[in-house]
């Protein structure tokens, strides 16, 4: 007789290391983001050059 394969037996070491690569991709890009500078808190602002923060800034500063 034919064995029937059991559908929970699986393997781990190419699951851990799938896993493992994934997670990497995902902590690589989530620093990417952070880096960047374009993730802004509200939706209505354009995504500007990572130097406009301090241009604004000293804006402020000189009118007042």
């Amino acid at each position: 007789q034919e064995k029937e394969e059991d559908p929970f037996n699986y393997d781990y070491q190419s699951l851990r290391i799938g896993g493992l690569a994934f997670a990497v991709v995902l902590f690589t890009v989530g620093i990417l983001l952070i880096l960047s500078r374009r993730c802004r808190c509200s939706f209505n602002q354009k995504p500007g050059a990572p130097g406009d923060e301090e241009a604004q800034a000293e804006n402020l500063i000189t009118s007042n």
